[in-house]
């Protein structure tokens, strides 16, 4: 079983078992991230039980949700408790969604559950859907050993690695905020 299956199959599990760990988003960062935003369409992805995605919709944008767990996704959708706010299944190598849709992408502790080859081509994904005046929200664990956790596969960076890699793939980041073990950065289109 490769390792986005497995990564998947183990969300699957957590959503039926409402195991799940959620750390509390830190309001500045949501706060930041929408007052940066040109638009009201955001893709929140890696949407997980729907937490962020509720929030986001508090701060009165226009979000939706995307995840490769059907399991996670129905658990967001009782979350939200809003039939207005779509939820897709998705995987992030391969983004269900037209070129030029989002005024801005949350990825909050999602793409870290990808192998370090398979970034560069989740960004390009990204890159696609984000409109050229898009933010990109992302935020990455810094300290560790790629591999599985848990049964979830983790990719850690280094905010140089970060900043590297983003380049490479078309983007700016503006703004990054290192706290602990935890990387938060802010990204335009290049």
């Amino acid at each position: 079983m490769d390792y986005i299956k497995r990564t998947k199959q183990r969300y699957d599990e957590l959503a039926r078992s409402h195991e799940w760990r959620h750390t509390d988003l830190t309001p500045g960062l949501v706060a930041r991230f929408t007052a940066m935003l040109l638009g009201e369409r955001i893709l929140d992805l890696g949407s997980g039980a729907g937490r962020d995605t509720l929030t986001l919709k508090r701060y009165g944008v226009h979000v939706q949700g995307m995840d490769i767990s059907e399991e996670m996704l129905a658990v967001a959708k009782q979350t939200v408790g809003d039939p207005d706010v779509a939820f897709t299944k998705g995987d992030f190598r391969n983004l269900p969604y037209p070129d030029d849709m989002f005024d801005g992408i949350w990825a909050n502790m999602s793409l870290l559950h990808l192998m370090k080859k398979d970034l560069p081509i989740a960004l390009s994904q990204v890159r696609r859907v984000l409109k050229d005046t898009g933010v990109l929200y992302a935020s990455f664990l810094s300290e560790g050993e790629d591999g599985f956790i848990d049964g979830l596969y983790y990719a850690f960076y280094t905010p140089q690695e970060l900043d590297e890699i983003f380049e490479k793939s078309g983007f700016t980041i503006f703004d990054q905020v290192v706290s602990d073990d935890t990387v938060h950065l802010f990204a335009r289109k290049n």
